[in-house]
């Protein structure tokens, strides 16, 4: 009976480890797309950093939904405002939550080969001329690589994009704490 529960025991501790690692270790984002007559999109999910199994992600088919009959609604005596929230603050809530989950993203690689053209060559050239501060202005920013050839011969639009991020996802919990308490806290 003893080993019984020492081997449970042990499980448990190996669980709880597997478990705080996933959550301690950054969780990693991989982005594919090519563009050869016809664009392909691929993602997958990299647990425990780069050394974890790569998880694809798939696009979920789409169900039929089922018409449902509609109800008759009531009407609500308390708005927004009335039940003490105020719409604005939600919202400016809303935006400090985008800044902070902005910041915890880190770009581990992003890499761009793109051949493009128009039929009309004054448009690849005005569009190539619109792309040139990004193009020559990420040139000094490490992990990345940006590689743009404009066409003026005809039509053209072939490439491939990669982008890595990852985030570290204990470092979620100080946000949403933040936007809690910002939206639905006490008022000042």
């Amino acid at each position: 009976m003893s080993l019984a529960l020492a081997i449970l025991g042990w499980i448990l501790v190996a669980v709880l480890l597997v478990l705080a690692a996933a959550i301690f270790l950054p969780l990693r984002l991989e982005m594919r797309a090519v563009a050869d007559g016809a664009l392909t999109v691929s993602a997958a999910l990299r647990p425990f950093g780069r050394y974890g199994p790569r998880i694809p992600l798939k696009p979920s088919a789409k169900k039929e939904a089922k018409p449902r009959p509609k109800k008759a609604r009531r009407a609500r005596g308390r708005t927004l405002r009335r039940a003490g929230r105020d719409p604005r603050r939600l919202v400016a809530a809303a935006l400090g939550l985008a800044r902070d989950l902005i910041r915890l993203v880190r770009i581990e690689t992003a890499s761009l080969d793109l051949r493009f053209g128009c039929a009309d060559p004054g448009e690849t050239g005005q569009i190539f001329g619109l792309m040139t501060p990004f193009i020559y202005g990420t040139g000094a920013v490490p992990r990345t690589h940006l590689r743009v050839e404009p066409v003026f011969e005809g039509a053209v639009f072939d490439g491939r994009a990669a982008l890595d991020l990852s985030l570290v996802p204990a470092r979620l919990v100080p946000v949403a704490v933040r936007f809690g308490w910002a939206a639905f806290g006490p008022h000042r």
